[in-house]
């Protein structure tokens, strides 16, 4: 349905059909949010609440942009959308992730998504940003370092660290596609849209499957650990050595020699 949706989506943007670009931009991110939801089976933890709350607020800077506000609807969209990372941020640190390491090849982590943002919107971006929009774009900017920092230190392993670090590296691409777009060439390129947007929601699919792959994993873990420990005390409680074990102390008990003095009134 996802990505049956993208494609409706876009297909909408480059023949400009209305419609269809608005379903999109409401529907999209809570269809995201819903499959997060049944991945987690509807799950009501801390984590899983903060996600579903990222991906309302997704669909709302999404629709927000379609309103004709002028530049007051770019700045409720990109302040709206900065609220998104700062709660993905928050689910990362919910995770256990922390930016810091003692470690040398540790640096990139934090170099590379600095660097790009740094040159980016300093040199490419910020000459062509209205004033109006100035200072969020700045917030924004910040945010999207500890973002994709925060995907690069995450503590998972394995497929549910991948899909993390493609989807933050996507949310770079798209938001350099949509400055492009909006900003250096103000709206007149509708093929760069059709490209950023669905990259935009292909982005926190990612972070979502990666998020929903490392929670469901602490849960299968979390009982597994309980089952061992059960398993192990019945071994502890039953294991043949310990029975042995313990006739072998009987026995020596039974026939421990007595004291002398014992003995001899025993006699007499």
């Amino acid at each position: 349905m996802i990505f049956a949706l993208m494609g409706l989506t876009t297909y909408g943007i480059l023949h400009d059909y209305q419609l269809l670009i608005s379903i999109g931009h409401i529907l999209l991110l809570p269809s995201v949010g819903l499959w997060y939801a049944i991945k987690r089976n509807w799950s009501w933890k801390s984590i899983d609440k903060t996600m579903y709350l990222a991906f309302a607020l997704g669909s709302f800077a999404d629709s927000v942009i379609l309103i004709d506000w002028g530049r007051t609807g770019e700045f409720l969209s990109i302040s709206i959308a900065s609220m998104m990372h700062l709660l993905i941020i928050i689910v990362f640190r919910k995770e256990g992730t922390r930016i810091y390491s003692d470690k040398m090849q540790d640096l990139p982590k934090i170099a590379i998504p600095f660097l790009f943002i740094f040159f980016f919107f300093g040199y490419v971006l910020m000459p062509s940003v209205p004033d109006s929009i100035y200072l969020v774009s700045i917030m924004y900017a910040l945010l999207e370092v500890l973002l994709v920092s925060h995907g690069f230190f995450r503590i998972a392993t394995g497929k549910s660290y991948l899909w993390v670090i493609f989807g933050v590296i996507m949310v770079l691409f798209k938001d350099a596609i949509y400055s492009f777009h909006f900003f250096i060439y103000n709206n007149t390129k509708i093929y760069l849209y059709a490209i950023q947007y669905p990259a935009n929601i292909l982005a926190y699919y990612m972070i979502a499957v990666g998020v929903a792959i490392n929670q469901n994993n602490r849960k299968a873990i979390s009982k597994l650990s309980i089952w061992i420990y059960i398993k192990n005390c019945f071994k502890l409680l039953f294991h043949f050595k310990n029975f042995t074990h313990f006739r072998r102390t009987l026995i020596r008990k039974s026939i421990l020699p007595l004291p002398k003095n014992l003995a001899n009134s025993q006699i007499g």
